[in-house]
């Protein structure tokens, strides 16, 4: 009796593992496009999945982020040469997409979303529903200013914005805390490829601050780094692309 119910529980097991797993022939959501929001957000991505000869070729190809779409803020794309089954790349990618979440740290001090890696394209299908999918940039971030005392003081939340930041000329954004309420408004606006100036407002014009901000490409992720002045002539640093923890640790002391 008990060998007959192992060997149902790991049928049904292998049954639910099929069932979630999905190709690109059975996706409703349709074909993922060079100029949609989620290749933009992802530049390297992008040329990665439509420019290289040696991966656009791939016989498989997949692209995991975490999600709900404000999540969105790192992802994993892994491409194969006939050495590997679609599923398999699939599988490849959710595991790496789930490695790098899992190596930035804890995201509770930013989100109340649970935050977890998903497939969204297999071989240049959407696996995910269009509406879905990432339509503006986000990210986890994390404001420290000194206040009139001189003590450090810590606003986290997250980070919405204009997915072209180094493209577009000028680019709002929002950071909401980690009850989804809009806490500050600021811009971006671009005097290089990677760098420019902005200016922040928090609390209805209670805090704001201004300087400059740089876009800092990996170790350990993608992320922009802001450092200014507040109105009082006080330093702050804002960081979006980390989460609170490890932005604290690396760029918190000001």
């Amino acid at each position: 009796m008990t060998r007959k119910l192992l060997f149902a529980a790991f049928a049904l097991l292998a049954f639910a593992t099929s069932a979630a797993a999905q190709t690109a022939a059975q996706s409703p959501y349709g074909k993922a496009e060079r100029r949609d929001p989620i290749f933009l957000r992802f530049p390297a991505m992008a040329e990665r999945f439509w420019v290289r000869t040696e991966t656009m070729a791939a016989s498989h190809k997949a692209v995991a982020v975490p999600m709900p779409k404000q999540c969105a803020f790192v992802y994993a794309d892994t491409y194969t040469r006939n050495q590997m089954s679609e599923r398999e790349v699939q599988d490849m990618a959710l595991s790496n997409c789930t490695a790098k979440l899992n190596q930035l740290g804890p995201l509770g001090e930013n989100y109340s979303t649970d935050c977890r890696c998903q497939v969204v394209i297999s071989d240049g299908m959407y696996l995910q529903p269009r509406e879905a999918m990432p339509d503006q940039a986000y990210g986890p971030a994390s404001i420290f200013y000194r206040d009139d005392r001189g003590n450090v003081a810590r606003l986290n939340g997250v980070a919405r914005y204009g997915a072209l930041i180094g493209r577009d000329r000028s680019v709002t954004f929002t950071v909401d805390n980690p009850r989804g309420e809009t806490v500050c408004e600021g811009t971006f606006t671009n005097e290089g490829p990677q760098s420019g100036r902005f200016s922040l407002g928090c609390f209805n014009g209670k805090f704001g601050g201004n300087g400059t901000y740089e876009s800092r490409v990996g170790n350990p992720n993608d992320h922009i780094l802001a450092r200014g002045q507040t109105g009082r002539g006080q330093p702050v640093t804002m960081v979006i692309g980390l989460p609170a923890q490890l932005a604290a640790n690396t760029y918190g002391g000001l």
